[in-house]
């Protein structure tokens, strides 16, 4: 008996184990993608959404079934960056404000993410922010969908610790134990660094330090990838107008920065097609 009960625990953690990093694939005719931004305090977030309304206007990804969350913040201290113009340029009406409504943004999200599920498809939450508001969705879609389909078919991804460090410690716990969660490299780090690792999931660097880029994207031909990041750029420099203080990020140096978006990057399986900065932006920017 005791022989039995160790190798059904061991199956137990095996499974478990397995489950948590084994590499599910995006099915762009099923799945769901939820962008959840917190874009307090720092402006990255700004950016990665330019970054992401870009991504989904190019051929290869404009069939992507999302929806966009601003505010979804964690215990973090600071000001909160409100992008709306730029979230109705970049998405439409594909987008809620859970910093104006938090409770209207939980019930939102949970009947997008009811109806992917209960058609077979899978939903994927690109992290980039805190996890409060994923716990609190995951806990309404949970009263309709047992548990076993919600931790096989919600695949949360995040890169970030501080972001994980931001989050209330309860709700973090809650999303790991009830949803697919996936831990990738930090999107501030050289692909494969050491610094910034978080697993087996590596991720390039999505960020960069000359001023060109930003330029380049401003006056792309493109005009609907352009006014994207005009509009970026204005609402930066409207709230920092002596540029943003902390030369940690390259936004300081009037660069790029959109990080989060390695998690796009991930979840779409783009792989060595935009597996540098300069491949991104050359991709989804410049083309």
């Amino acid at each position: 008996m005791k022989i039995k009960l160790v190798l059904v625990i061991l199956s137990i953690i095996f499974s478990n184990y397995t489950h948590s990093t084994e590499r599910p694939v995006f099915n762009k005719k099923t799945d769901l993608l939820i962008a959840q931004f917190d874009s307090k305090p720092d402006p990255d977030d700004i950016h990665a959404q330019a970054a992401l309304g870009s991504m989904l206007l190019h051929k290869d990804l404009k069939s992507v079934n999302y929806f966009v969350v601003a505010g979804a913040v964690g215990i973090q201290d600071g000001s909160f960056i409100d992008s709306s113009k730029l979230l109705k340029l970049a998405f439409g009406n594909k987008w809620t404000n859970a910093h104006q409504d938090w409770d209207g943004a939980v019930s939102c999200i949970t009947k997008k993410v009811l109806r992917t599920l209960k058609k077979g498809g899978k939903v994927w939450v690109q992290e980039a922010g805190q996890s409060n508001i994923t716990a609190d969705w995951i806990a309404e879609v949970l009263k309709v969908i047992p548990e076993s389909k919600v931790k096989s078919n919600v695949i949360v991804v995040q890169h970030s610790k501080w972001n994980e460090d931001h989050a209330t410690v309860s709700d973090l716990d809650y999303v790991k134990q009830k949803t697919n969660y996936f831990q990738i490299d930090d999107g501030n780090r050289a692909y494969g660094a050491k610094k910034g690792n978080r697993g087996p999931h590596l991720t390039p660097e999505y960020r960069a330090k000359d001023s060109k880029w930003i330029t380049l994207a401003k006056e792309i031909s493109n005009k609907k990838v352009g006014r994207l990041w005009i509009e970026a750029d204005h609402i930066i420099t409207k709230k920092f107008p002596n540029k943003f203080p902390h030369v940690w990020s390259y936004i300081h140096y009037d660069g790029v920065d959109y990080s989060d978006c390695v998690e796009n990057w991930w979840i779409f399986n783009i792989g060595a097609l935009a597996d540098t900065h300069t491949k991104f932006w050359d991709k989804y920017i410049l083309n």
